[in-house]
């Protein structure tokens, strides 16, 4: 026990109140520590003492962990520690990105997001971009109770391989369509999809092409598939270009012959898509109405230029990924996108 308490580095002088602090302490305590289902967990006493503070103070932190569920407080007998056996003991978090594309903004978001979650609990993030397979094995030595949080091009080997070094302690983040012993974090994108289509026709749109990377990764399958079904329903024309390097510029060149009046790309591809449009003097929405999939929801740059917005938060993800981990959570967490209108409806 107390083999992550530090006292000495709680701050007086900081706008975050003591209690708090000692909360956030007590919670990685019992994240980390080896406690079990039912044990007595340090008396208000010993905790004053520890923390050379009022009792009114740490009755305030243990108040929040009893609320999240950490403890119970039984009358006249003291606190219990309780839901332990949902816990992992997890140590160092790993994460790895198995892709080329290692510059993709979605991969070094969900990386803040983990480090923002990891220094609530104190853990270790211990990071990896790049695509040899090998190299990512021998570099994955978890000890007991680590676990790994892995996005990139993944396939059911990989997954089946790096599962058996942590224990299938691990989260898959991404859109993909394996299935296995481990916690997912996707995006839910069809519905928000779908309606920006919806939109794009109400404008008058016929015409619809999708710029994606790679088809065989399931979120580009994917959203050709939601154009395709919506372009046939509604007799439309459709057209699809995958560039694999997502370039835009590159991916409207190859569509001048179509001559798209929507355009639905993903958000690598915006860049070159903006500078395609500026240097043949077309106008969004009026000339080509442009849908950019998948855009930071904090990220500024050539933000309001397309018709439509379909934003996400990744570092959502990274925060949600590490709380299921610390959880060995084998559910799906679908985190939801935003629609951002960037045009006059008539």
């Amino acid at each position: 026990m107390s083999q992550y308490l530090k006292p000495a580095q709680i701050e007086r002088n900081t706008p975050q109140p003591v209690y708090q602090q000692i909360y956030e302490q007590l919670k990685r305590e019992l994240v980390l520590g080896n406690y079990q289902t039912g044990e007595r967990f340090f008396s208000y006493r010993k905790l004053k003492d520890i923390y050379k503070t009022e009792l009114r103070t740490i009755a305030s932190a243990v108040e929040l962990l009893i609320r999240d569920g950490f403890l119970e407080k039984r009358a006249a007998s003291g606190i219990y520690v309780i839901k332990q056996e949902n816990l992992s003991e997890v140590g160092n978090v790993w994460y790895a990105v198995m892709d080329e594309q290692c510059y993709h903004p979605f991969f070094f978001n969900i990386l803040i997001g983990l480090v923002k979650e990891a220094e609530k609990f104190g853990l270790r993030l211990i990071v990896r971009f790049g695509k040899d397979r090998e190299e990512f094995m021998r570099w994955f030595a978890p000890r007991p109770g680590e676990g790994l949080i892995i996005t990139g091009e993944l396939d059911k080997s990989i997954l089946k391989a790096a599962g058996e070094k942590c224990n299938d302690n691990m989260i898959v983040v991404g859109n993909y369509g394996i299935n296995g012993n481990f916690g997912h974090v996707t995006t839910d994108c069809y519905d928000k999809i779908r309606e920006s289509l919806e939109n794009a026709a109400v404008c008058k749109c016929r015409r619809f092409a999708v710029i994606t990377g790679s088809a065989k990764t399931k979120i580009a399958a994917d959203i050709r598939e939601i154009v395709e079904e919506f372009c046939s329903k509604n007799k439309f024309a459709y057209k699809d270009i995958e560039e694999l390097s997502e370039n835009g510029y590159a991916g409207m060149a190859m569509l001048k012959d179509f001559k798209p009046d929507c355009v639905l790309l993903t958000e690598p591809a915006f860049s070159g898509v903006w500078e395609y449009m500026l240097e043949n003097s077309l106008k969004c929405p009026d000339d080509v109405f442009l849908i950019r999939y998948g855009k930071e929801i904090n990220d500024n740059s050539l933000a309001g230029r397309a018709a439509i917005e379909l934003e996400i938060n990744s570092e959502t993800h990274g925060k949600t990924a590490l709380q299921m981990l610390l959880k060995n959570s084998k559910n799906i967490n679908k985190v939801q996108m935003q629609l951002v209108k960037h045009f006059a409806e008539s």
